[in-house]
């Protein structure tokens, strides 16, 4: 066990913001699951916090789990931590299953910028897309690359479809989110809220052919600030059952329409604006 970035030491510094948001699991360098879920009773839903708390993980079987073991191992070393044999010591001897498609692990953090790596990936799966987009993302303040790019996906007669939380956990967060809809609204982006209760998951599907499923919530901090991870996928099976579960999230949500949006008091349209000039920090 290690502390990331403890406070004490950066206090002073913009390292005070980073952050290992990612969430990964390595077993014998052969199974690894990786996604949105942490380690507590809520993401179980043992307790109930926010409602019901709907999230997403994957499972990589194989040479595709290596790529999260050797993350875990490049951050560990970064911490000051060693291990007791060379890092290939780790990687497993056993052949993987056979599967159709391919998948890519990878990360991404404040050691790339100004490149982002899973903003790139965002942006090329919403570029890409040719009848079908579905988004699920627990909070929603991004940069205007992304936000035109939806808009144009829907303009140009895609099934944009973003799917987010009806019950919030971070109120203010929220609050600043909802800037950001009216445009998507008035472009035909479809918003979804999970009625149930908090949508956790961090995933993109464009045409059920490509998706993605990782750590990154679509905001600045996660895309600048953390250190997060994801796994592309292309053309494999469980890209279809991604959709299934998207699919299901739709049914359990009340479609948000610009009429809910132009509707808002006054008051918490004003507050929301303010709070927008300092997004960044939410």
């Amino acid at each position: 066990v290690e502390i990331f970035n403890p406070v004490h030491r950066y206090i002073n510094r913009l390292y005070f913001n980073y952050r290992d948001h990612r969430k990964i699991t390595v077993i014998d360098g052969y199974v690894a699951y990786a996604g949105g879920i942490n380690i507590g009773d809520e993401y179980a839903n043992r307790i109930e916090r926010f409602g019901y708390w709907k999230d997403s993980t994957v499972r990589l079987t194989g040479d595709g789990a290596w790529g999260f073991a050797v993350q875990f191992m490049q951050m560990w070393k970064m911490l000051g931590r060693h291990f007791p044999n060379e890092d290939d010591y780790y990687r497993s001897r056993r052949e993987g299953p056979a599967v159709e498609g391919f998948c890519q692990p990878f990360e991404d953090g404040p050691l790339n910028n100004p490149d982002n790596p899973v903003e790139a990936v965002y942006l090329q799966l919403i570029a890409s897309a040719k009848r079908m987009l579905y988004i699920t993302t627990p909070y929603y303040a991004v940069e205007e690359s992304i936000q035109e790019a939806l808009c144009i996906a829907a303009d140009a007669g895609v099934d944009v479809r973003l799917m987010i939380p009806a019950i919030p956990d971070k109120k203010l967060v929220y609050l600043v989110a909802e800037t950001y809809w009216g445009e998507l609204l008035r472009h035909g982006v479809k918003i979804y809220k999970y009625t149930p209760g908090f949508v956790h998951a961090k995933s993109v599907m464009a045409d059920r052919e490509a998706a993605l499923i990782g750590s990154t919530n679509m905001d600045y901090r996660s895309f600048q600030l953390h250190y997060e991870d994801a796994v592309m996928l292309y053309h494999m099976p469980v890209i279809e059952e991604l959709l299934e579960d998207m699919d299901r999230i739709v049914e359990d949500s009340q479609l948000y329409t610009l009429e809910d949006w132009e509707n808002r008091p006054w008051l918490r349209r004003m507050t929301a604006s303010i709070l927008k000039l300092g997004a960044i920090w939410l």
